[in-house]
């Protein structure tokens, strides 16, 4: 498999844990109540919406047998990858303030 290959599998493999982990920081604030629909809640619900889309679009381009696609594809889930990493450090710096 080329190295492009291995670039997307790992998006999709670093996307799905960061999923997970988005889907746990809404769970433990809404459980705890910790918040009512703050900012922090609404980033972390929104780490889902773009950790999901990075999966997705990974996936196309795995899956993919046309080239132009696969490298489309995989650009976007880059993109959206950067912009959710950008994403929990925005909800972490939030936390932070709020629990100081």
């Amino acid at each position: 498999m080329s190295a492009n290959g291995n670039k997307v599998e790992h998006i999709l493999n670093a996307s799905s844990s960061l999923l997970g982990f988005s889907f746990i920081a809404v769970t433990t604030l809404r459980a705890l109540k910790l918040i009512h629909t703050t900012h922090v809640d609404q980033f972390a619900s929104l780490g889902v919406v773009i950790f999901t889309i990075s999966v997705l679009f990974s996936f196309l381009s795995i899956r993919s047998n046309k080239m132009r696609a696969k490298k489309t594809y995989e650009t976007i889930a880059e993109y959206v990858f950067l912009f959710g990493l950008l994403n929990i450090l925005v909800l972490i710096a939030l936390i932070e303030i709020k629990l100081v």
